[in-house]
């Protein structure tokens, strides 16, 4: 677990290794990656973005009590309702009161007792959510993506939830994009690049970035990028690799 904020964001979940067996990492990567998920607290309770994958549900879980008292309201935000997303949603509720799962697209989220609400966001035009007192967020439908996808925003600590997007950073040092990696990681996630008009993609992610002061970008696979400079310099190495 690391704190991405200290006090408001918490980056949960593990690793995996790269064995060519990871479906959204380049085939000839090995190593390491992180999985994650993410917490944001208040002084109401606690927002859960997306659950981690089946494998680190007891880690996840183990971690959420390192940080949250027990009885902690927790609210859960799916980016996706994909299985490295949600299968979590059991456990997490068997050691917490979740009191709602928010989530979009068409696909069924596990069973729980706590209140299930689709919601639907247009492009370009971000839906205020508040989900638990003290967490309002600003959730972006991006054009980048595969399946309905949401990107969470949290305007206080200024962090962007980018799902299955920018996830190419391969170490916690790593400050300047690797332009063989980006561009590696974009064509095996989104392969639909090659084939498509990129314009509207690369117009939409530059008014997100235009819309929010972002100081963090925290993917659901792979390292964060910390820091306003590091954020625009990725950000500019993707748009390079959507639009060539």
């Amino acid at each position: 677990m690391t704190a991405l904020r200290e006090g408001r964001v918490f980056r949960l979940g593990g690793s995996v290794p790269l064995d060519g067996r990871v479906s959204w990492a380049p085939a000839g990567v090995r190593g390491t990656q992180p999985l994650n998920c993410y917490l944001i607290r208040s002084a109401a309770g606690a927002v859960l973005i997306d659950t981690g994958v089946r494998a680190h549900a007891a880690r996840i879980v183990a971690q959420l009590r390192e940080v949250l008292p027990v009885n902690t309201p927790l609210a859960v935000v799916l980016t996706r309702t994909e299985m490295d997303c949600c299968l979590n949603l059991p456990e997490i509720e068997a050691a917490f009161p979740v009191t709602a799962v928010h989530y979009t697209g068409g696909i069924t989220v596990p069973v729980v007792d706590a209140a299930r609400e689709r919601i639907t966001v247009e492009e370009g035009r971000p839906l205020e959510l508040e989900p638990i007192p003290g967490v309002p967020l600003r959730i972006h439908a991006p054009r980048l993506r595969l399946l309905p996808t949401l990107w969470p925003y949290d305007p206080v600590s200024q962090t962007l939830f980018t799902s299955d997007a920018f996830c190419h950073n391969r170490s916690e040092a790593d400050e300047e994009p690797d332009p063989a990696a980006v561009a590696a990681q974009l064509r095996v996630k989104f392969s639909w690049l090659d084939h498509a008009d990129t314009a509207p993609v690369s117009d939409d992610l530059r008014a997100v970035f235009a819309a929010e002061p972002v100081e963090t970008i925290a993917p659901g696979h792979g390292f964060p990028l910390l820091g306003k400079e590091t954020v625009a310099a990725h950000v500019e190495a993707v748009l390079k690799e959507i639009v060539r």
